[in-house]
């Protein structure tokens, strides 16, 4: 059966919950999944949901779901989470493609998928594609900057101080995260990051847990970060 995807008075589409669509069920099947440790079959559980996206998706006209809408947002959900599995495993090419689209169908961008994205591009150097982006890379999100630094190093083989001086004094937290040598999940962080106002030392620790693996890679601009 087709998907059936009602039109909204804003040019939004809600993605209804029938014909085998139904993204709230599956949403719940891998909360449960991960509830009960079972980490591996809930990433695979989101692929297969992400892969039934896309092929529900077409391919010749933009389809924004409307957020309100709680089957189409339980299938944003998934493809963020879907995505940053494969961000954690280093398939960062997967997962530009799940970010983009996820972009494509929450223009809103309600999960600010939009830093994640800026990060790939810098990775693999697409900078037709970041320089597109970095228009909307706000400066007030510490992700943001950091996108943009990591960038002019990457290009440029220095970091830019104007936008260095932009993390030194307005995402402190995160400027001391990426120059320390340990970045313990200790008890301390556990119980901040779990608080109903976490701190931002948390926030940058948290940060710095799921970007890991691409500092580990491209550790030259730590590096740099703490010769500055």
């Amino acid at each position: 059966m087709e998907p059936r995807f009602n039109p909204t008075a804003e040019q939004l589409f809600e993605l209804e919950p029938d014909h085998g669509f139904n993204f709230i069920r599956r949403k719940e099947r891998i909360d449960a999944l991960v509830a009960e440790g079972r980490f591996s079959e809930a990433c695979e559980a989101r692929y297969d949901a992400f892969m039934l996206l896309a092929e529900a998706l077409p391919d010749d006209e933009p389809m924004p779901l409307r957020w309100e809408h709680a089957n189409s947002r339980a299938a944003i959900s998934i493809l963020y989470g879907s995505a940053m599995d494969h961000f954690r495993i280093g398939d960062l090419e997967m997962c530009m493609a799940q970010l983009e689209l996820l972009l494509d169908i929450d223009p809103e961008d309600h999960f600010e998928s939009i830093n994640l994205l800026a990060l790939c591009y810098v990775a693999y150097e697409e900078w037709e594609s970041f320089d597109d982006l970095a228009l909307d890379l706000s400066d007030k999100s510490a992700e943001a900057v950091v996108a943009k630094l990591w960038a002019s190093q990457r290009r440029d083989g220095k970091v830019d101080r104007a936008t260095l001086a932009i993390l030194r004094r307005s995402h402190v937290a995160y400027y001391d995260e990426l120059r320390m040598t340990e970045h313990p999940a200790d008890d301390n962080f556990k119980r901040d990051i779990a608080s109903e106002r976490p701190s931002q030392r948390a926030l940058a620790r948290e940060w710095w847990l799921m970007t890991e693996p691409l500092w580990q890679e491209y550790s030259d601009f730590v590096e740099a970060l703490r010769a500055n």
